[in-house]
């Protein structure tokens, strides 16, 4: 029988489970809200909520912490998420693909091989389900889709960037709403 005498000591707080999820994802929701310039740990760990030491002990520096949140978005979607909802789906990988400081192409490669296959596999079964015209092509459709997606980041002035930024879920949808209509069309 343990006692209290011969029970081996503990330090501090019991390890936080979900503590990995948490900072991953306020990670992706700092760096979607300011952008990479206004990315920091101070910010990350306010909106986690978690403490600074915390994150240091797992990753050492914010390029640490946002390649991390970006390598779980190249992770399979969610076993609860919806493939029959074809615009919430688009609209997700959409509004997800956007989101990367530009010196991380590698990893913005793995993501979007990843995300538009997931797309491909998603605009394959809409058109088995008969949503969609199975003579349209799904590369022809994520072309589509991401030539707006492209055009609209390209042609917007830096200023006005963080305000596009602020709307992705608005601007996701439109252009998902425009694609859908007019493949229907």
């Amino acid at each position: 029988m343990a006692t209290k005498a011969n029970r081996p000591a503990t330090r501090g707080r019991p390890a936080d489970p979900d503590i990995e999820q948490r900072v991953l994802a306020a990670a992706l929701t700092v760096y979607g809200e300011v952008g990479w310039a206004g990315f920091t740990l101070d910010r990350v760990a306010r909106r986690a909520p978690v403490g600074k030491a915390a994150l240091y002990r797992r990753w050492p520096t914010k390029e640490d912490l946002l390649l991390a949140a970006l390598e779980h978005l190249a992770e399979p979607a969610p076993e609860d998420a919806d493939p029959t909802d074809l615009r919430g789906c688009l609209i997700g990988v959409l509004i997800e693909a956007a989101q990367y400081p530009p010196y991380f192409d590698d990893m913005v490669q793995n993501i979007v091989r990843a995300r538009f296959g997931t797309m491909r596999v998603i605009l394959e079964a809409a058109a088995g389900r008969g949503e969609l015209p199975a003579r349209i092509p799904p590369d022809l459709i994520i072309d589509a889709i991401m030539g707006r997606v492209i055009s609209l980041i390209v042609l917007t002035p830096g200023s006005r960037r963080a305000t596009i930024n602020a709307e992705r879920a608005r601007y996701a949808e439109s252009i998902t709403d425009y694609a859908l209509a007019a493949i229907a069309g």
